[in-house]
């Protein structure tokens, strides 16, 4: 009865304490400061990525461009191209090229020897691609081009030839949307219009059997300009 009676006392004595506990504890809590969650950071916007992540946009881009090469060989040549994110697509046409311009640079060895005079009225045609690595891209291009060929004093020859094959290359953007664009290409012939793909020109010197042109791997630099960069 009497340990009864002491544990009531001392019940009475702490309780007065262990309220302003409670209390005093629901004040700190109150108190405290709440921790901000971590800001989100985005894969493509870490700083060691971004050389290397693949160009991209959320809004669809156009573009125009002109080659230089085309140029050289007394021609002209234009393209357009719309990127969506990675996407890449283009239609290129070039026009009038020389092939005999530049020191004979756009034709083989063959040809050469055997004093050809090759013109291409058109060479036109579509690619697709995506963006790899920063500016890199690589896409495949399907193209048609047309051919006149005389041999020394001879009549001159049409033909066709179509090609598909890849195309890697690099955007450099000089100002805003102001562009160079370096690229290689490989357009090996897949079909053309000549029997056997081959023709027989006969000219002052006599006559030569001239295979299908085939503009196999070469190298260019284009100027363009891209919209709503």
């Amino acid at each position: 009865m009497c340990n009864r009676r002491r544990r009531a006392s001392a019940l009475r004595v702490l309780a007065p304490f262990a309220v302003v506990l409670i209390a005093a504890s629901r004040h700190a809590i109150a108190q405290t400061p709440a921790t901000p969650d971590p800001p989100r950071v985005s894969s493509d916007s870490l700083p060691g990525d971004v050389a290397w992540t693949p160009a991209s946009t959320k809004n669809v881009q156009l573009g125009i461009n002109f080659g230089l090469l085309q140029l050289g060989l007394g021609g002209f040549n234009v393209a357009g191209e719309l990127r969506d994110h990675r996407l890449w697509l283009e239609y290129s046409h070039g026009m009038e090229l020389t092939l005999n311009k530049l020191g004979g640079f756009g034709l083989t060895q063959a040809e050469r020897d055997q004093n050809l005079h090759i013109r291409v009225p058109f060479t036109t045609g579509f690619g697709v691609g995506l963006t790899l690595l920063d500016e890199l891209w690589l896409g495949a291009e399907f193209k048609a081009h047309g051919y006149q060929v005389n041999a020394p004093g001879g009549r001159v020859s049409r033909y066709r030839t179509y090609s598909i094959g890849p195309v890697l290359g690099y955007k450099y953007y000089i100002w805003k949307g102001l562009f160079a664009d370096a690229y290689g290409r490989y357009w090996p012939n897949v079909a053309t219009s000549l029997d056997g793909g081959k023709i027989a020109l006969t000219g002052t010197s006599g006559t030569v059997e001239h295979t299908a042109h085939d503009f196999g791997l070469f190298a260019n630099v284009s100027l363009g300009y891209m919209f709503r960069q």
